[in-house]
């Protein structure tokens, strides 16, 4: 159920809305007020705010840079009267989805709820945001970028989450309502890259049965991701280099020149540098595409992301497969803290999705997890020594004091585990 947050200071009127969502089966709370309205959105999540322009502490449009600054991406529904219109463009500036003319009538009202409830986010899956230091620092960067039209690289390794963060710019930019057409690279050749791109007229090669557009035509308006941009060619490079620079692109076969507006969000784990160096990619296209550059963190840099994201795929999947799981028992989530995660947040998702399928009792066991412990152990950082005699403990416990059975579960040998428990005096 989706839940709104009216904020309103005409308390009937702000009912009267409220009972009628509730009948549109939309839950609803109240706020008079900005400092109510901060309260409410810092205790917990909305699906939507509903906001009055004017309050008796102030203009909405201050509560909506209060959320761009905590980067909360609420969406957010101006009510004005017709003589505060434009303070309502400068309210859907600063970021707001529309606004609507009082009286507000509740076919338009409904309407208005209904494209941006409708509107995909995430491909119909929420994600979760991190919360670690990295991440924090990560998501502050994506909503200094977002509303501008500057091309964002994403770099970061395999599987850290490079597409979400991506969408997350689509979503919180002006572009939201408009195409978010992701392109792997790597899938592109040679001979059909300018198609693909740019679109083909009907008869113009074998196979071309009737038009088609390209990707520029596809994602005009909105954004255009290049996943893995370091695996194009040389001569699509120069293509998308050529297009880039003139703004403007022809169709195979076509002799009309066409116009585009999309902003380009690029990604790749690839050294660019290094291809540069190396004569594999072009140092004047990677200008184009790195007007500003956002380095997604590898999952082992942030620890107090694993157990919540772990958390989130859990609900994921139980919902998806139709199998109940309450979550992990305490070895399994001191055996996801302590695993490296090679394969970053794509291994996680995996990992947590064949645990589901095999748990028996509702809750998931290190063994279910199949972690190997021993992975990459001499690269991560030591465990804080209260913190290692507490795993030894709880490890000893669940494992009912069989000893060899918890050395397993750490992933260390017997004698490993002998000395540890004779430097914490456990023995």
């Amino acid at each position: 159920m989706k839940t709104i947050l009216i904020l309103e200071d005409d308390v009937i009127f702000s009912r009267s809305i409220g009972n009628w969502l509730k009948k549109k089966g939309m839950a609803t709370e109240h706020a008079a007020t900005l400092s109510a309205a901060r309260k409410a959105l810092s205790a917990r999540e909305f699906d939507l705010v509903l906001a009055d322009l004017r309050l008796p502490d102030g203009n909405s449009t201050s509560l909506l840079e209060w959320m761009n600054e905590r980067f909360y991406a609420t969406p957010f529904l101006i009510m004005t009267n017709y003589g505060q219109v434009e303070n309502a463009v400068e309210a859907m500036q600063l970021g707001a989805v529309n606004y609507l003319c009082k009286p507000v009538q509740p076919d338009r009202l409904l309407e208005a709820i209904g494209k941006i409830f409708s509107r995909p986010r995430h491909d119909g899956n929420e994600f979760y945001r991190g919360e670690s230091a990295k991440a924090r620092e990560m998501y502050q960067l994506v909503g200094l970028v977002a509303r501008s039209d500057i091309s964002v690289l994403i770099r970061g390794a395999s599987g850290t989450g490079k597409e979400h963060i991506a969408r997350e710019l689509h979503e919180q930019s002006h572009r939201r309502d408009k195409p978010f057409v992701p392109v792997d690279c790597g899938t592109i050749t040679g001979d059909l890259a300018k198609s693909e791109f740019f679109g083909h007229r009907k008869g113009t090669f074998t196979g071309a049965y009737g038009d088609r557009y390209g990707l520029f035509q596809v994602a005009d308006g909105g954004t255009l991701f290049l996943d893995e941009i370091g695996n194009l060619s040389p001569e699509t490079q120069m293509l998308l280099l050529r297009a880039l620079q003139e703004r403007r692109y022809k169709p195979v076969g076509s002799t009309q020149e066409y116009t585009f507006d999309v902003r380009l969000v690029a990604a790749t784990n690839e050294n660019l540098e290094r291809a540069i160096s190396e004569g594999r990619f072009r140092e004047d296209l990677f200008h184009r595409l790195n007007e500003f550059t956002i380095n997604v963190p590898p999952l082992s840099e942030c620890g107090e992301d694993i157990l919540p994201l772990a958390e989130f795929f859990v609900k994921h999947f139980s919902e998806k497969h139709r199998k109940p799981v309450r979550g992990f028992n305490s070895l399994a989530a001191a055996s996801l803290q302590k695993y490296p995660w090679p394969g970053n947040i794509r291994e996680l998702r995996n990992c947590i999705q064949r645990a589901v399928l095999l748990s028996a009792d509702g809750w998931i066991s290190p063994e279910e997890l199949n972690l190997d412990l021993a992975v990459g152990r001499e690269e991560t950082a030591p465990i804080p020594e209260e913190k290692e005699k507490q795993l030894l403990l709880r490890t000893l416990e669940e494992a009912e004091g069989n000893r060899a059975r918890a050395a397993r579960i750490l992933g260390i040998s017997r004698t490993s585990l002998y000395e540890k428990l004779r430097k914490y005096r456990i023995i």
